[in-house]
């Protein structure tokens, strides 16, 4: 097996450091994933693995090349010691293993354009593992997308990567738009966008969700305000028993999106 040995101050150690960071690709649209099972997801997603850095440790045993099936002859393999790894692990208990992969990027029209199942519109959540468990939500009830407004929680945050369970990997996404540049597109492709309350007279089991729609889910502690159910067509409420105040918005999104999903046929 061959393998390229990175030293701490390695530029591309700093670049995946400041990615992670942040929670964005790195300048050549590449996103780090860090464990065996979420570079397993990658693989099987169809997604390219670029490169893959390994804690000198975490090499014994299996080779990467076997544990992860064809990487393909262009993927590079570095090593790294303990103290260079951990510039740039993620995870207190890091398993050693650091995958560079070419993720797919959509525009918003990839969500517009025939929706098999419904938008999913992230208004400002900053729980990364909310956001996360919304992927994963979403995947599992075959929803067509999800679109983050500004300042929801970045889909390439480590710790929504992680929360996802590999479905960031998968969901078609659009992020950082305003709730205005959502909804122009929404309107033109004849797609509603539906708002929930605990005030709202109508349920979720009153809306036909067998038609192209979007679901607006609000803020974890603030929940939708006055102009953003405005721009709703219609708002909708989840029933429970009124001693709780509200649900949490992964908790919300799951029974709305399962609502959707068994109006549709379970498929």
């Amino acid at each position: 097996m061959d393998t390229i040995a990175l030293g701490k101050h390695n530029p591309r150690l700093i670049e995946i450091r400041k990615a992670l960071d942040h929670g964005t690709l790195t300048h050549d649209g590449l996103l780090p994933v860090e464990s065996p099972k979420l570079i397993r997801e990658a693989r099987e997603s169809g997604l390219d693995i670029v490169a893959l850095l390994a804690r000198r440790d975490a090499l014994r045993g299996e080779t990467p090349r076997l544990q992860f099936g064809d990487l393909g002859a262009e993927t590079e393999i570095y090593t790294l010691e303990e103290a260079s790894f951990k510039k740039i692990q993620s995870t207190e208990t890091s398993q050693g293993l650091i995958a560079l992969v070419r993720v797919r990027t959509f525009g918003i029209g990839d969500l517009t354009a025939n929706p098999q199942g419904p938008i999913v519109v992230l208004n400002r959540l900053q729980n990364p593992g909310n956001v996360g468990a919304i992927f994963r939500i979403a995947e599992s009830f075959g929803a067509a997308g999800c679109i983050g407004l500004t300042d929801t929680a970045r889909p390439y945050n480590p710790k929504v990567v992680r929360a996802s369970a590999g479905s960031v990997l998968r969901i078609p996404h659009v992020w950082d738009l305003s709730l205005e540049e959502t909804c122009s597109p929404l309107q033109e492709a004849g797609i509603p966008l539906v708002g929930t309350s605990p005030r709202a007279p109508a349920t979720i089991a009153d809306w036909d969700w067998r038609q192209p729609v979007a679901v607006l889910i609000g803020n974890e502690g603030r929940g939708l305000g006055p102009e953003e159910t405005r721009l709703c067509k219609t708002v909708l409420r989840i029933p429970h028993r009124r001693r709780v105040e509200s649900l949490n918005s992964a908790i919300a999104a799951a029974i709305i999106l399962y609502e959707a999903f068994k109006q549709r046929g379970l498929q």
